[in-house]
């Protein structure tokens, strides 16, 4: 087999490009909650090593057999035809070439007719045949006894504290059914094997994966600095440091329960929506409505938030509310009052109108919305809560405070004491719930969210280093990621309508009309259609994309990513033998040869990556590459509450960095998001102002404070660029979101606000368009593809999954496993893999990082990928479970790095998981958009 092909990783340098990108100055580590080497305990090694016997027997026997084949049809030719005992030695032949032993009177027949040295060949192939048998008989008392004893082992491993803990969120009846399972007495039933896989699956995820959940993963903030002499950060401890809040969805469903009851928010204080405006007869404002998720029993579920440009007739009643309402905060009580004596009208009407209005969104009520930059935020609505007039309110208060008080404890108690705090916080939760009359079906699935964070001691990094090691790959590969990136068409779009519309040089000063006529007119029909786009057709001809304004951008970006397959068809070869492919300044130079028309549009990445480098030097090993995302700290933002004993130091890093990056004459500012719903959004306050959109209600000053109206957007004629302009500050405002949910799933004003500010997802899939790799027996095998020292996308095989070695219920366990270990053999797979439903093309989930949210947060059910160890019994088992729900492909993807390629160890010297995220910085600035 060809193991490499194309360029050597010292071809590829920091050439004149690639030399304007600059790492920022931290890295989040994310560190895997359980030793690599908590998974070998569930390896049945005596198994396999029985396997490979089998194997070597089956050699012996196959060697054996060749030369008794060989000498056979010698001695079949000297026989002359007629001559009757030639079928015996014709049907011995066939037996040998079948492997199965001779019939007696076969042999009886055909012994005669063997001189000494060919008999002495069918005395050696009987007993290879004899000592393949031997071995195959103890296959099945071997492989029970190692299952006993790998299941053991693994109810050592699962009894692990930390690993209970995120069990306990995960699912409270899992929690609960662990001590029967972790009863060694106890006979393993239907029940006890499903417990044990679902512990078995998370538990392979803590120790392989680096999916931030509880105490499954935890994060870390590192620096680079000059001179620090460390080539990788080395951490003085590993040990978590739990932070721990109330699921803001509590919060968000007793907001709107409260303000739907006539009684209770009586004495709320209300405003005017941010926005609303009266124009003769009409009065506009946009409307945000939320509802809850469909599907409450899910361990997180999202409620959904949109947006539209909402119009009410004007008249003397609603006129009145405006006015009222704008001259001062007064409560929905008060406000009524003042429009029934406004205009000598009944107080039943007047109730009717602002209570209407108030379900409508045109008026809110700051108070009860949910302040996410908070560091507490439930404590933050318990309090504003409290300072209001209604007892019942005030007692739904002081339910919040204590919850607050138990999950306060939760994250520095042991495992078995966590389950008695959740069940309290759930008692309190509902006993809010129902003394405002909401119903049960209301209270969500997941009530507490848990980040773990490690120490920031030993955590610095020479910068130096990484500079010369890991940058020129990084560098080079974030000069093509325009080719790849999802974003960036919906951007050049939205410039390409607001040409259309307004001409070169044209200005806006509605916003708000703008954001909605571009997302009922263009914006929404556009993302459905690019959404079921296939960049290649199956002829493997590229389809360019929507153009509906000839933007010669997009073209650019047609031709750089049809170069980049084409290129790769190129050097990819015919048979598919190679295991490795390297691409060199080539591949690079012919995808950015087509990217100069988008130049401007360039921003800052983040690159999740891993280190394959025993030693923890870069250069000694690969970077490689998992995901590449927006820049401009935000991936960051989840968990800088928590990093740095309470976050400070990350708060000013991350402020820090934005404001060195920002573009002279400009200001970023944040956009909230719009969802108060998932603590996913929460984060501290990095940038100097926000956005103020309608719906939102900040808690910054005033003068940090952006409001839409105050925006105008004017097309720059010499950059070709939309810049949002404040007109109270004369400056260019670039919006930032810095949440975890993807911008198609956010209200739709800001996705368009964010159609004119930096941000990407790359989708770096470098095989579509290419053809299929010669398949083997429905495999289809690709290479690892490496750019410089950085392996852009690994080895991986993709199967039907009719060519999966499902379990024949006429097999035993031990030939089960023996079928299973010669199917790896023959498709030359690692000993170790990832192992996912295939879901090419699909863009499912909600969240920016689907791995930094809780499980199972997509809205749709695309499972994570599952470690496999092909060592490992139960981990087939894991293994074929996954098959079974699968209607499609499966894809099988290489363990890079592998367990012997960690660096990163605990005090105990026990190595773990890491994943870096990196940031690369454009030095030229003034080049956003």
């Amino acid at each position: 087999m060809t193991d490499v092909l194309g360029h050597p990783a010292t071809d590829l340098d920091a050439g004149t490009e690639a030399t304007r990108w600059r790492l920022g100055e931290g890295f989040l580590l994310r560190v895997a909650g359980r030793p690599a080497g908590a998974t070998t305990a569930l390896r049945t090694d005596d198994a396999v090593a029985w396997t490979r016997r089998v194997f070597d027997r089956e050699a012996e026997r196959d060697a054996a057999g060749r030369r008794l084949r060989e000498e056979l049809e010698k001695a079949i030719v000297e026989l002359d035809g007629g001559d009757r005992n030639r079928v015996a030695l014709i049907n011995l032949r066939r037996d040998v070439f079948n492997a199965r032993r001779p019939r007696p009177a076969t042999l009886t027949k055909a012994d005669p007719l063997l001189p000494p040295g060919r008999a002495a060949l069918l005395a050696e192939w009987t007993r290879a045949m004899t000592s393949l048998d031997d071995v195959l008989a103890e296959g099945t008392g071997i492989l029970d006894a190692d299952i006993a004893a790998a299941r053991a082992r693994a109810r050592a491993v699962l009894a692990d504290d930390a690993l209970r803990c995120a069990v306990l969120l995960q699912s409270e009846v899992l929690e609960r059914s662990m001590d029967r399972y972790l009863d060694p007495g106890r006979r393993l039933d239907k029940s006890g094997r499903q417990i044990e896989r679902t512990l078995l699956e998370l538990l392979y995820r803590a120790a392989l994966k680096t999916s931030p959940f509880s105490t499954l993963t935890s994060v870390g903030l590192g620096r680079f600095t000059a001179g620090s002499m460390r080539p990788a950060p080395q951490p003085t401890s590993l040990r978590q440091r739990s932070t721990v809040r109330l699921n803001v969805a509590v919060l968000a469903r007793l907001s709107a329960v409260i303000l739907a009851d006539p009684e209770l928010r009586s004495e709320i204080s209300v405003a005017l929506a941010p926005g609303a405006s009266t124009d003769g007869e009409i009065t506009r404002y946009v409307r945000r409505r939320t509802t809850a998720g469909a599907a409450p029993d899910a361990v997180v579920a999202l409620d959904d938030v949109h947006e539209d440009l909402f119009f009410l007739p004007s008249g003397p009643a609603l006129n009145d509310v405006v006015t009222i309402a704008g001259q001062t905060r007064l409560t929905l009580r008060e406000l009524s009052e003042r429009v029934a004596t406004a205009d000598d009208r009944s107080a039943e009407a007047a109730d009717r109108l602002v209570g209407h209005l108030l379900r409508l969104g045109f008026l809110l009520a700051p108070d009860l919305q949910i302040d996410l930059r908070s560091a507490d935020p439930a404590a933050a609505f318990a309090t504003a809560l409290a300072a209001q007039v209604h007892p019942t309110v005030r007692r739904v208060a002081a339910i919040l405070t204590e919850a607050g008080q138990v999950i306060a404890r939760y994250g520095t108690t042991p495992a078995r004491g966590r389950a008695a705090l959740l069940t309290e916080v759930r008692r309190l939760v509902r006993e809010a719930f129902d003394l405002v009359g909401a119903p049960d079906r209301l209270v969500p699935h997941t009530l507490l969210y848990e980040d773990t964070t490690i120490t920031g001691d030993g955590m610095a990094t020479d910068r130096g280093v990484w500079e010369r090691e890991a940058l020129p790959s990084l560098a080079t590969l974030a000069d093509i990621l325009p080719a790849f990136d999802l974003s960036l068409p919906r951007r050049l779009t939205a410039l390409g309508f607001f040409r259309a519309r307004y001409g070169s040089g044209g200005r806006c000063d509605d916003v708000e009309r703008f954001c909605h006529e571009f997302q009922r007119d263009f914006f929404s029909p556009y993302g459905q259609r690019s959404m079921r786009r296939r960049a290649f057709d199956e002829g493997n001809n590229h389809v360019p994309q929507e153009n509906w304004f000839k933007l010669p951008e997009i073209a650019a970006l047609d031709r750089a990513r049809e170069a980049a397959s084409l290129h790769l068809r190129g050097v990819r070869p015919e048979d598919g033998t190679a295991e490795e492919i390297r691409l060199g300044p080539e591949f690079a130079a012919a995808v950015r040869a087509h990217l100069s028309p988008v130049r401007r549009f360039d921003q800052s990445w983040s690159f999740f990556v891993q280190l394959a480098s025993a030693t923890g030097r870069p250069g000694d090993g690969r970077l490689v590459l998992n995901q590449a995302y927006s820049g401009m700290t935000l991936m960051f933002s989840r968990f800088a509450h928590s990093l740095d004993e309470g976050g400070a130091g990350a708060r000013r890093l991350l402020a820090g960095t934005l404001r060195r990056h920002t573009p002279p004459g400009a200001v970023l500012a944040e956009l909230r998001g719009g969802y108060e719903t998932t603590n996913l959004n929460i984060h501290p306050c990095v940038t100097d102002y926000e956005i103020v959109c309608p719906g939102d209600i900040s808690t910054r000053p005033h003068e940090e404070q952006i409001p839409l109206d105050d925006i105008v957007m004017v097309h720059d004629e010499q950059a070709d660029r939309v810049r949002l302009m404040s007109k109270r500050l004369g400056r260019e405002v670039i919006p930032l979101y810095l949440g975890f949910l993807l911008p198609m799933a956010l209200p739709e004003v800001q996705q368009v606000l964010l159609c004119f500010a930096p941000g990407g997802m790359a989708q770096i899939d470098l095989w579509a368009g290419t053809g299929e790799p010669v398949p083997a027996e429905g495999i289809t095998m690709y290479p690892r593809l490496v750019l410089g020292d950085l392996v852009l996308q690994r080895r991986m095989w993709k199967l039907d999954t009719k060519a999966f070695p499902f379990r024949d219920p006429r097999h035993t366990d031990a030939e089960h496993l023996l079928r299973v270990h010669r199917w790896r053999r023959e498709h030359s797979l690692p000993d170790r893999v990832f192992a996912q439903i295939d879901a090419s093309g699909r863009a499912d989930t909600l969240a920016e990082d689907s791995e930094a949210t809780q499980p199972d947060s997509d809205r749709k059910t695309v499972r994570k990928p599952l470690p496999v160890d092909f060592d490992s019994w139960m981990s087939l088992q894991l293994l074929e479970q996954l098959a079974l729900g699968a209607s499609s492909r499966l894809v099988l993807t290489e363990c890079s790095p592998d367990v012997d390629e960690l660096w990163l160890h605990d005090e105990h010297e026990r190595a773990h998981v890491g994943e870096f995220l990196i940031e690369l910085y454009d030095t030229p600035r003034g080049q956003h958009g």
